[in-house]
């Protein structure tokens, strides 16, 4: 049973879950750089290999654009996909 993967990226990491139980399927949950969060529309991925280059690949498109992130959400042309900030517990 698996119940996700959290893989060291460059300075941050990257954050995927299974769809279900024994599934096949594979979702980014979030993107992690520098101490922010990143999340992302729901896709499934057919394998964690897939998963995990596809979340990659978007952590290296971040790191590139982070001018686009004035707000908190943007919508990615590249990957057709919306990319919001997690806003930061200022409490905790």
């Amino acid at each position: 049973m698996n119940f996700g993967i959290i893989e060291p990226y460059e300075n941050g990491f990257l954050e995927i879950i299974p769809d279900g139980f024994e599934s096949d399927y594979w979702l980014i949950m979030a993107i992690h750089i520098n101490g922010e969060v990143f999340c992302l529309d729901p896709r499934l991925y057919r394998s964690e290999k897939i998963a995990l280059n596809k979340a990659a690949r978007i952590y290296d498109w971040l790191q590139n654009h982070e001018h686009v992130f004035s707000d908190w959400l943007c919508y990615c042309d590249e990957f057709k996909m919306t990319l919001w900030r997690q806003p930061k517990d200022e409490d905790g």
